[in-house]
């Protein structure tokens, strides 16, 4: 019996009923591992939903000039009830951009370490620098975060202005690769969320 044991491969082996104590270590440290994989989980979810809250956000723009600012705002008041936060705009849904927001963000929390915005003069002076990438970063995805809620295809065009109505049709039918292609943040930049830098 021995012998047929022995000429088993070492996967065979595995179904094998363990013949020393420390053996039974391989399925429990299986199961912790399994278990620090849904903890591990469990905490990065819950860490990503937390710094994508607008509790969040407000803790490093202190004081919140820009929550100020944002909650006078359309998007701060909805006509129609619609709850819009701060990560729905700066915040890619999806895991890999969501990711690199995220990391990209850490340069945001060196700005106010810093000192870059923690005055109403600081921020107006650095404001310009942190609009203009934004306005660049929106540019380059085609406005992909205002494209999550608002959808060109689905506007009613008659309950629109005339001007309106003409640059979103113009967007719905033009190639975003055009040299001429305007998305939505190169007409509503300023006046959605945040005041225009002075």
């Amino acid at each position: 019996m021995q012998d047929n044991n022995q000429n088993k491969s070492g996967w065979a082996k595995l179904w094998n009923k363990p013949k020393s104590k420390w053996l039974l270590g391989i399925p429990f440290g299986a199961f912790l591992f399994l278990a620090a994989g849904v903890v591990g989980t469990a905490g990065f979810n819950t860490v990503m939903h937390a710094t994508s809250t607008e509790a969040f956000c407000v803790n490093c723009h202190v004081p919140s000039y820009a929550a100020e600012e944002y909650h006078n705002s359309p998007h701060g008041k909805s006509r129609s009830g619609m709850d819009v936060a701060c990560a729905d705009c700066h915040v890619p849904k999806e895991f890999l951009p969501k990711m690199w927001r995220k990391i990209t963000a850490m340069e945001e929390v060196f700005w106010q370490l810093k000192g870059d915005y923690n005055s109403p003069e600081a921020y107006a002076d650095h404001k310009k620098l942190m609009q203009e990438r934004t306005v660049a970063h929106m540019s380059a995805t085609d406005s992909h975060t205002c494209r999550s809620c608002h959808k060109v295809e689905k506007m009613d065009f008659e309950k629109q202005s005339r001007m309106a109505a003409t640059m979103h049709k113009r967007m719905m039918d033009s190639d975003p690769s055009a040299e001429n292609y305007r998305t939505c943040i190169d007409c509503h930049k300023g006046k959605i969320a945040h005041d225009r830098a002075k």
